[in-house]
């Protein structure tokens, strides 16, 4: 009874909170690409971070405080088991487990690496170009990193755990609550162009697959934190290992 009468303000307060916090999120993305300066570049790195943590971070915590589940960020929540015993079981100290990250994690890294030598492609460029947000130097490689982090650890506490419990204590089935936050997750992306937006509901759907598969949230945000760290640090440290040299 008490969920059903917090829950929907809970979950309004939530998305309403979530709209506000990611409007203007191309124009930011735009301004930034104008930015030249170092310092001002590792700034907005650093205020990325914040409002990623705040958002999505600070948001979860206190929905899960208020609806007195916050239990759930590390006891596997009981209204997603049906769906969960529907999907392959994965666990990290599975057998088949390992070889595939053994395998698909440097794969991964490879893929990154041929990329930052290669350079995106102009087709590619106008659908999903990233290039402007990569660090430009070992500051701004330092700098990155408490973005890349928070984004790993709470994107998957609130869009698999959190958005999704909220959405099924308000009587939505529990593989449509995981849609709707699958969607949701792409579309707060958008900034990074339509292509970026079905890259990261891909990469979101297969976070969600190994959330579930894997009865909690270690999996997904280890793989989570490796994608960004390809993403953001490798292939960038790559280019500036690599650039040709000017002096």
């Amino acid at each position: 009874m008490t969920h059903a009468l917090i829950a929907p303000a809970v979950l309004a307060v939530t998305l309403t909170a979530l709209a506000w916090l990611h409007r203007g999120g191309r124009r930011r993305f735009d301004r930034f690409r104008g930015i030249e300066d170092s310092a001002d570049r590792r700034r907005t790195y650093l205020r990325w971070a914040a409002h990623g943590c705040l958002s999505n971070l600070g948001i979860p915590l206190v929905g899960l405080a208020l609806l007195g589940r916050i239990d759930a960020m590390w006891s596997f929540p009981g209204e997603f088991a049906a769906l969960a015993w529907t999907l392959p079981y994965f666990s990290m100290d599975d057998p088949t487990l390992l070889p595939i990250l053994l395998i698909g994690l440097p794969l991964g890294s490879l893929l990154s690496i041929w990329i930052a030598l290669r350079g995106p492609s102009p087709r590619a460029r106008r659908g999903y170009d990233l290039t402007p947000m990569l660090p430009r130097n070992r500051a701004e490689l330092l700098a990155i990193l408490p973005l890349v982090i928070n984004a790993g650890v709470s994107e998957e506490i609130y869009f698999r755990l959190y958005l999704p419990l909220l959405l099924v204590l308000c009587g939505v089935p529990d593989w449509a609550a995981f849609l709707i936050a699958l969607a949701i997750f792409a579309a707060v992306h958008r900034y990074q162009g339509w292509l970026g937006i079905v890259l990261t509901g891909a990469g979101g759907a297969a976070f969600t697959l190994f959330y579930l598969g894997g009865w909690g949230l270690m999996l997904p945000i280890l793989l989570h934190l490796m994608a960004n760290l390809n993403a953001l640090v490798l292939r960038p440290a790559v280019r500036l290992r690599f650039r040709p040299r000017t002096d």
